[in-house]
C-alpha cells in the first residue's frame, strides 16, 4: 500500500538542513530551490500552500515565488482567530516571530487549532534563554505537551541560526536560535 501524506522524516531533515547552512548565498539558494522544485514538495505530500503575514511586502515576495495557492494579510493576535478553519493544515511554520514584541505566547493554542491532528508545527526563535519571553515560551510549550495537545519531535539549539542584523547591514556574526518541531496530538 502506498504511503499517503507528507514524508515526515524527509521534511524534518529539510527543515533542520536550512539551519545548518551558514553561507547566506547557499541559504537563499536552498529556499529558492523549494519554490523551483515544487513538484518535489508535492511528491513529499505537500500540495496546498497558504501564507499568512501582517506585512504586505512579505506577501508580495511570497506571491512572486508562485508557490502559494492562498495568501492572506492578517496579524496574529491573542483572542482573535486566524481566518482559517480548524484542523486545516498538515504543517504550520513560524519563523522568527516568537520574540518579545512580535507574537504573543497566547497564539500557540490558535496555531494548534488550525493544524490537523497529526500535523507538524515548526517553531523557530532567537535563543534568548535569559529573556522573560523565552522563559515563558519554553514553559508554554511544555504546558501544551503536558496537556497532551502536542508531542515533541525535535528541540534543537542552532548555533548559527541567523546573522546579527545591524542598523544598516548584516554582521558577519551569528546569533543562536531554537528550533522546535511538535506533532499535534490526535492521530
Amino acid at each position: 500500500m502506498a504511503k499517503s501524506g507528507p514524508d515526515t522524516d524527509h521534511s524534518i531533515q529539510n527543515i533542520l538542513t536550512v539551519y545548518s547552512i551558514k553561507n547566506p548565498e547557499e541559504k537563499v539558494k536552498f529556499y529558492n530551490s523549494w519554490a523551483e522544485n515544487y513538484e518535489k514538495l508535492q511528491k513529499l505530500g505537500f500540495k496546498n500552500f497558504h501564507g499568512i503575514d501582517g506585512s504586505e511586502g512579505m506577501l508580495k515576495l511570497a506571491e512572486s515565488k508562485g508557490l502559494y495557492q492562498s495568501l492572506k494579510r492578517c496579524l496574529i493576535v491573542p483572542d482573535q482567530q486566524l481566518p482559517v478553519s480548524s484542523d486545516t493544515y498538515d504543517l504550520v511554520i513560524v519563523t522568527g516571530a516568537l520574540s518579545c514584541g512580535l507574537l504573543s505566547l497566547d497564539v500557540l493554542p490558535e496555531l494548534l487549532r488550525v493544524a490537523k491532528p497529526g500535523a507538524f508545527l515548526c517553531l523557530s526563535a532567537k535563543d534568548e534563554r535569559d529573556s522573560e519571553y523565552m522563559q515563558e515560551l519554553l514553559v508554554s510549550m511544555e504546558d501544551l505537551e503536558k496537556k497532551g495537545l502536542w508531542i515533541p519531535v525535535v528541540k534543537q539549539k542552532i548555533n548559527h541560526w541567523q546573522k546579527v542584523v545591524g542598523p544598516t547591514e548584516l554582521s558577519s556574526e551569528y546569533i543562536a536560535g531554537l528550533v522546535a518541531i511538535y506533532k499535534k496530538a490526535g492521530q
